[in-house]
């Protein structure tokens, strides 16, 4: 009887094991992880999309790792990223300069000197300045939110 017994459980034993392995290998083909990056820069898994953004992950070998395409976006992004950087910060150098100026010129080619800009002038320099701060300081997402609310 007790032959029987340890057979029984020994088998029960190897049936479950391979259900959990069988589970365990099917469960990784067929999961699904997306990746996105909230509005306030906190990154987010889960099995749906939490919007938009979202980018699907790939398993292999139950770690996540990038593809190609995905490191070039990436490298894209970065250089996207850092050329509006530079935009930006020129654009708070350049209203930092007409605040600090006593007045603003600009270059007439007929005369071939540079020309005291009028005050309507002036004022429509300092508003194209600021708008170009808020326009490259600010995420795209962020500047086509802004428009929406406007509206």
């Amino acid at each position: 009887m007790k032959f029987i017994t340890d057979r029984v459980v020994t088998f029960s034993l190897a049936v479950l094991f391979s259900c959990t392995l069988a589970s365990t290998v099917l469960a990784e083909k067929t999961t699904e992880i997306y990746k996105w990056v909230d509005k306030d820069g906190r990154v987010h898994y889960a099995a749906r999309p939490g919007d938009a953004t979202a980018k699907k992950m790939h398993l292999g070998s139950r770690t996540f790792h990038k593809t190609n395409k995905d490191i070039e976006a990436e490298k894209e992004a970065k250089k996207k990223n850092d050329e509006r950087a530079k935009l930006c910060q020129d654009s708070k150098n350049t209203l930092a300069k007409y605040k600090k100026a006593p007045f603003l010129n600009r270059y007439d080619d007929e005369r071939k000197q540079k020309v005291r800009l009028t005050e309507a002038e002036t004022k429509e320099a300092f508003l194209q300045a600021e708008k170009d701060i808020s326009y490259w300081c600010n995420p795209p997402e962020k500047a086509e939110d802004s428009k929406d609310k406007k509206k």
